[in-house]
């Protein structure tokens, strides 16, 4: 795509400068069912809390290198200090476990033994970091969020895609074997640059 294909995108879609809202910035991915590769697994901190982060890459149709990221959450209280409601867990962990089904990275019982959910999140980072790059499906889902109607909650379902095949390459084997080349000569005035 050339810088001018692209202008023209912004331009299609309606874009207005003076809006003072760039294209396409945070723009989510709508509801739907799409083809995507896991992309990122990452844990991180910020202020007093930690956070695992998964990054999902669209890799076919419309919204094709648009991402996704999912925070499920194994922390034992909210950000208010109240104990975080046993479900939200529960779903979390459930995630975390057809996510892990979905890219042949089963999640052992054991990444999640432990006192605290910040050795959690490195144990599940660890197993499922190998899996970057697996295809999977992953259907978004939304319903009305009642404190917030401009951001409704999102749910995740995931499903297994047969992964592509790797090219098999034989190291041993020149690539270039049979080239015979080419008698074409090339000065330099036949370069697209000047001297």
């Amino acid at each position: 795509m050339s810088l001018l294909d692209a202008l023209n995108e912004v331009k299609k879609s309606g874009f207005d400068p003076k809006s003072g809202k760039e294209y396409g910035a945070f723009e989510k991915i709508p509801a739907g069912t799409y083809k995507v590769s896991l992309d990122g697994v990452t844990h991180n901190a910020t202020k007093d809390r930690d956070f695992l982060m998964l990054s999902f890459l669209v890799i076919e149709g419309k919204y094709e290198g648009k991402k996704e990221s999912i925070f499920p959450t194994l922390a034992q209280t909210t950000s208010k200090g109240n104990p975080m409601p046993q479900f939200v867990i529960a779903r979390s962990i459930s995630m975390l476990q057809v996510i892990g089904e979905m890219v042949d990275m089963p999640i052992p019982d054991s990444d999640f033994d432990h006192d605290s959910e910040t050795d959690a999140y490195e144990d599940l980072a660890a197993t499922l970091t190998p899996a970057k790059g697996k295809v999977l499906m992953m259907t978004i889902k939304e319903s009305p969020n009642k404190k917030n109607p401009d951001n409704p909650y999102r749910n995740y379902e995931f499903g297994r895609v047969e992964q592509p095949k790797a090219i098999e390459v034989d190291e041993n084997q020149d690539p270039f074997a049979n080239n015979t080349g080419s008698d074409l000569e090339i000065s330099d005035d036949d370069l697209p640059f000047g001297k």
